[in-house]
């Protein structure tokens, strides 16, 4: 019994691990769909206009909106009607570097300098795409109105700001005043190391009155800070709206033009398995909008409007998925956390384990370490249920000589072999599944603590010992990986014989097929299988040695 259910949970954390990476490489749009999304591509004036999927209050329902009047930006620019020049403002906050252009008041970068690339640069939340809108770019239904609002050139208060312990709070303010009569202004309010910027608009377009204008504040395209790894496909990147309590993903292919997410509004949202961006709703907000301009997918917030008017104020958010961050940022940014499909099921596991970890990273800040004292505390608090597994597997180990007469004694009366085994058990005090209750228990912790692991942002970076660098990398060497699988064979060795001769063969084969399936593992899992297995031992071997129960 105990080797089916090994076996059983082994296929299936195959299936677990191979599905999503299977699905990744060969599902994709439906044909239909994407030739329409081509032909709308190829439309000039297909970025503001046609078909919106506008989904209903409840967040899923689709209507059809009509077309507005609107094209692309950078359509019919004229130079001279945006005269001055581009500068570049730098402020910082100390857990982020904000670059300003006043060419539209936008964001040119966003870097964070504890979190390197490959290359040993910060990493960079904003993706670099030639001719595409900035984020925090403004648009409106009017092509006109968009290109001044993006392309002309703002008045800043200030070129560069550093913000310390002894200046908390900085504002940059940002002012045009265009010919045609539109007035902008934008608010923008740091703290130090706070990954959040408060941002105030107001636009004022009194010569625009009587078309009713709306407008749009948007982030895109996409978000930089994309982390390469042989595990990202078990994790969604991209569009992420929370709205009406529910966490809406949307795909590049489920786009024509636009969806529109209206109802209780937190945030809109890009993430992947590291960083997350996502624009929070205060004021003068209605909606939220996943859009395409072209190739590129933006998120943003729709803004209220008067006479063309209009005055909001939101919240950007530009930093790292940690746990610990966005409980402390609220505005339900926790819920940017995504540990795959399977691991949101067991996220009130995930939680306090990552905050275990924290406590003992803090204790000895070295999250290697924290993983292994994490590790025995778990292996302490279920040492009675594995005792009691491992004894039951010792006592099923000794009546299998009485099983296998009595299954040759009563070949074809299954009844009567049934009623004489069970009074085998008795009489040996046996519980056939006395080794499988416990070790059920314990699947749903392993699940939370794997997936506390593997898609943790405090491993990226965090060296252990040696040649581990990076914990949340595969082991270069593969050393790791290969003492992992030597602890499983002898864990294999130490467990009794139960079972036919095939079921054996299939056991022992096991860590020849884990020690390969973990060398594209995150370093600091392996570590913790690794421990794992290593406090199993002890444990078999006290038991199966030893122990007189």
């Amino acid at each position: 019994m105990e080797n089916r259910l090994l076996v059983a949970f082994v296929l299936s954390l195959g299936v677990f691990i191979g599905w999503g990476y299977i699905m990744s490489m060969i599902e994709g749009p439906p044909p239909s769909q994407f030739e329409l999304e081509k032909q709308l591509a190829e439309v000039p004036s297909s970025n503001n206009l046609g078909v919106s999927q506008q989904p209903s209050s409840i967040g899923k329902s689709k209507t059809l909106s009509k077309p507005s009047s609107a094209t692309s930006p950078g359509q019919n620019i004229n130079e001279q009607d945006f005269p001055g020049e581009e500068s570049t403002i730098k402020i910082s906050t100390g857990v982020a570097t904000y670059i300003f252009t006043n060419k539209g008041a936008v964001i040119k970068n966003i870097l964070l300098s504890q979190h390197k690339t490959a290359n040993g640069e910060p990493i960079d939340l904003v993706e670099q795409k030639a001719n595409n809108p900035l984020p925090l770019s403004l648009e409106s239904d009017n092509s006109q109105v968009t290109n001044i609002l993006q392309n002309a050139y703002y008045q800043p208060s200030t070129l560069s700001m550093e913000l310390s312990e002894s200046q908390p709070t900085g504002n940059l303010k940002m002012q045009l005043v265009h010919s045609s009569g539109l007035e902008v202004i934008r608010e923008f309010n740091f703290r130090y190391n706070n990954f959040m910027v408060e941002v105030e608009t107001q636009i004022k377009a009194p010569t625009f009155a009587s078309q009713n204008l709306t407008y749009n504040v948007l982030y895109g395209p996409g978000m930089g800070g994309k982390v390469t790894s042989q595990t990202d496909y078990i994790v969604f990147s991209g569009a992420t709206t929370f709205v009406n309590n529910e966490r809406l993903e949307t795909s590049p292919e489920d786009i024509i033009n636009e969806v529109v997410h209206r109802g209780d509004l937190a945030w809109t949202s890009f993430q992947n398995k590291y960083f997350g961006t996502a624009l929070i709703p205060k004021e003068g907000i209605k909606s939220a909008v996943v859009k395409k301009y072209g190739d590129n997918v933006y998120v943003g917030l729709k803004m209220e409007s008067v006479q063309s008017s209009a005055s909001s104020s939101h919240i950007l958010y530009a930093g790292t998925k940690e746990l610990q961050v966005l409980e402390k940022s609220g505005h339900k940014l926790v819920r940017l956390m995504d540990y795959g499909w399977f691991g949101n099921k067991f996220a009130f596991l995930v939680k306090p384990l990552l905050k275990a970890l924290q406590y003992f990273y803090e204790m000895f800040n070295n999250y290697g370490w924290a993983i292994i004292f994490v590790t025995i505390i778990i292996k302490i608090i279920f040492a009675p249920l594995t005792h009691k597994s491992f004894k039951s597997m010792k006592g099923m180990h000794k009546v299998q000589p009485y099983v296998k007469i009595i299954q040759e004694r009563h070949k074809g009366d299954r009844q009567k072999m049934n009623e004489e085994m069970i009074e085998l058990y008795k009489k040996h005090k046996v519980n056939p599944l006395g080794g499988c209750l416990p070790m059920l228990l314990q699947i749903p912790v392993f699940i939370g603590l794997y997936h506390a692991l593997f898609f943790s942002i405090e491993l990226r970076g965090a060296p252990f010992v040696g040649w581990i660098k990076d914990l949340s990398v595969a082991d270069p060497y593969y050393v790791w990986p290969v003492i992992m699988g030597a602890t499983m064979f002898l864990q294999q060795k130490l467990n009794p014989s139960i079972g036919d001769p095939m079921q054996q063969k299939i056991m022992m084969m096991l860590p020849i097929v884990f020690t390969f399936l973990f060398m594209s593992f995150p370093s600091g899992l392996v570590l913790y299988w690794t421990v794992n297995n290593i406090l199993t031992i002890s444990q078999q071997a006290y038991i199966y040695k030893f122990s007189k129960d």
